[in-house]
């Protein structure tokens, strides 16, 4: 649709920078949890795209992330987008 979403950027720039670590997507993990939930929450991801957020977009990034449709990530959901 011609737009790069966050998870779809955050996986170019770690591929980028050779192999994906547990670590790596840990710490990513735990920067988009900021409310130490142990999940990526709606609210999470306003917070995150700050002045890039849109209903629209946190839907698509919730539809294309959140497998058992919770909605929220946990970090098995998180790991399957990479």
């Amino acid at each position: 649709d011609g737009y790069v979403y966050y998870t779809e950027f955050l996986a170019a720039t770690l591929e980028a920078h050779g192999n994906i670590e547990m670590d790596r997507l840990m710490d990513a993990f735990d920067r988009m949890d900021s409310d130490n939930t142990g999940f990526i929450s709606e609210k999470n991801l306003k917070t995150l795209l700050g002045t890039d957020y849109t209903p629209e977009l946190v839907k698509q990034i919730l539809k294309e992330t959140d497998i058992d449709g919770d909605g929220k990530i946990s970090f098995l959901e998180f790991m399957a987008a990479f």
